[in-house]
């Protein structure tokens, strides 16, 4: 996917892309911080280029503010600027639900959702500004309720 990887800038499709790291107050799964790969825009401003994966409160292409703490650090978020109008939902493929794991992506797909996945386990859908989220949502629920995932949204306030 990626061209060149340098010192924590990488080149995509000729964007060049930063980490921009985000302290978790509150550790998810036993990981306090997360970093996403960002463009970056000007005035600390970046847009997101990767699904958060612990980060619960922001979202692909929303525009953040961060300030590196030096020159030789990442920028640290401090908060969104602008919300892309993009929603995450973390879906987590339990044992019970792994000889299903490719038909639950694939409906997921049906529903309006792409994705990308951190193992065999952990998916975080995407979902654009005009997709309906709701049906998902269901689709996601009954999966919990049958055993066979568990999933959680990501804020959009």
């Amino acid at each position: 996917m990626c061209k060149t990887e340098v010192l924590g800038v990488h080149t995509l499709a000729n964007d060049e892309l930063v980490k921009v790291h985000f302290d978790l107050p509150e550790p998810d799964m036993g990981v306090s911080g997360e970093s996403l790969w960002a463009a970056p825009l000007g005035e600390n401003l970046y847009e997101l280029r990767n699904s958060p994966w612990n980060a619960r409160n922001v979202n692909w292409l929303d525009v953040v503010e961060a300030i590196p703490e030096s020159d030789d650090q990442w920028p640290e978020f401090v908060r969104v600027h602008k919300r892309s109008g993009h929603r995450t939902i973390h879906l987590y493929i339990l044992d019970a639900g792994q000889g299903r794991r490719d038909e639950i992506l694939q409906h997921c797909n049906e529903l309006g959702a792409t994705y990308e996945g951190m193992n065999d386990r952990m998916y975080a859908l995407d979902f654009a500004p005009d997709i309906d989220i709701s049906s998902t949502v269901e689709y996601v629920k009954s999966l919990q309720e049958q055993g066979v995932a568990d999933w959680r949204i990501n804020d959009c306030d």
